[in-house]
């Protein structure tokens, strides 16, 4: 007999299905990929490490290349704990180049990308890590892969821009 997967992140604490916020629906779709052979998490960093460095209000477009066939889950943008704001303030668009689709009608803060859920807490390293933001739904990467991104520094001082998607990619020697 099959047994129904079950999301260990069911059971955490901090998350929950209230209204307006979908972690608990997008987390039981994805719980079925949890154990698949056929999917492992990679992370995919915008923008690449010689543009990273924005001056005050600098803007910079890139491009990134996912493999074709995975499935986007969220982003892992750090948070200031005792505040609750973005490490890195910044506004941010993406466009799916193969479907022509922008994922926002404007460009967003990272206020809406970044998340404060610990998973843990290390009192050696005075570290914490953190759960992603899940997007609402599981987004498929079609087509060529391509995406282009558009970043603009809000800040107005100088700053080192980061930001990493987490996405289940396809294995090759999958089933």
């Amino acid at each position: 007999m099959r047994a129904v997967p079950v999301s260990p992140l069911s059971i955490n604490q901090l998350t929950r299905d209230y209204w307006g916020q979908y972690d608990a629906a997008i987390i039981a779709q994805l719980a079925q990929l949890a154990s698949d052979p056929c999917y492992q998490i990679k992370f995919y960093k915008v923008p690449s490490d010689d543009q990273e460095v924005l001056p005050a209000f600098g803007y910079v477009t890139c491009g990134l290349r996912i493999t074709p066939g995975s499935i986007i889950f969220g982003f892992y943008n750090p948070m200031l704990s005792p505040s609750l704001v973005p490490m890195q303030p910044y506004t941010v668009q993406c466009t799916d180049v193969s479907l022509g689709h922008t994922w926002w009608d404007d460009p967003i803060g990272t206020v809406f990308l970044c998340n404060f859920k610990p998973t843990y807490q290390s009192n050696e390293t005075n570290n914490q890590g953190s759960f992603p933001n899940l997007l609402c739904a599981p987004y498929p990467v079609v087509g060529t892969g391509q995406f282009d991104f558009e970043i603009q520094e809000t800040s107005g001082s100088p700053q080192r821009i980061q930001s990493v998607l987490g996405a289940l990619e396809v294995c090759p020697n999958g089933r």
